[in-house]
């Protein structure tokens, strides 16, 4: 489950020079798509970053995280086992999602505690593998089951690409059974994960994804 993720402030000009370390081929910027938008609290239905193919090159552009399939309630996940439901996604609409990190909440002490879950890396960014819808205005972020490090805090986890997925995942090229058995399995050991201050509706900037430690109660003799 991803419900919430921070992307940070790189412009798109930045992504174009972060990406085209990662792939073959040209990497151009969409000109005509929204600006995604910048922060540390990204949610469901905000225009998003992310990457496509684009012939023999990749495009940077832009989609609001959230599909809604005919007659059905809107999606921000897919699950990667799931190849019926996202047949042409899995044909024609992959994507890679730029992200800092996620959120995720976890039970601390019987509360619903905030998390930011990231991993270490050289890279200024990780990626998301997920789906561009077929008209480009939604998108999705692939899930499966947790790496074992993080899997006391939650029963899923985004697919977060290694390097050298991602032009594999990009291209086409990976089958999907290949996907669905390790696509986004080899951070193991290098995941972080700490709690943070609880998400409000107008929580933004770096502090967001900072470690939190609550105050301690006082007590009066």
């Amino acid at each position: 489950m991803c419900g919430r993720f921070a992307a940070g402030h790189l412009t798109q000009k930045q992504m174009q020079e972060i990406v085209e370390g990662f792939l073959d081929g040209s990497v151009e910027v969409d000109g005509n798509a929204p600006d995604p938008v910048h922060g540390y609290h990204i949610r469901p239905t905000n225009r998003i970053g992310l990457v496509v193919q684009d012939g023999s090159g990749a495009l940077i552009s832009s989609a609001n995280w959230q599909i809604a399939p005919p007659g059905g309630r809107p999606l921000i996940n897919a699950r990667i086992e799931n190849t019926g439901f996202w047949h042409d996604e899995w044909e024609n609409g992959r994507c890679m999602i730029p992200a800092l990190g996620y959120f995720e909440w976890a039970t601390v002490e019987g509360r619903k505690e905030p998390m930011f879950i990231t991993v270490k890396r050289n890279a200024p960014v990780i990626f998301f593998a997920g789906f561009r819808s077929e008209d480009g205005q939604g998108c999705v972020i692939l899930t499966r089951e947790p790496s074992p490090q993080i899997a006391h805090i939650h029963s899923r986890m985004p697919v977060i690409l290694s390097p050298g997925e991602m032009q594999d995942w990009l291209s086409g090229a990976m089958q999907r059974e290949v996907a669905q058995a390790q696509l986004g399995t080899e951070w193991e050991g290098r995941f972080e994960a700490h709690r943070v201050k609880p998400l409000t509706k107008d929580a933004e900037g770096e502090e967001v994804i900072e470690p939190y430690v609550p105050p301690q109660a006082s007590f009066e003799f």
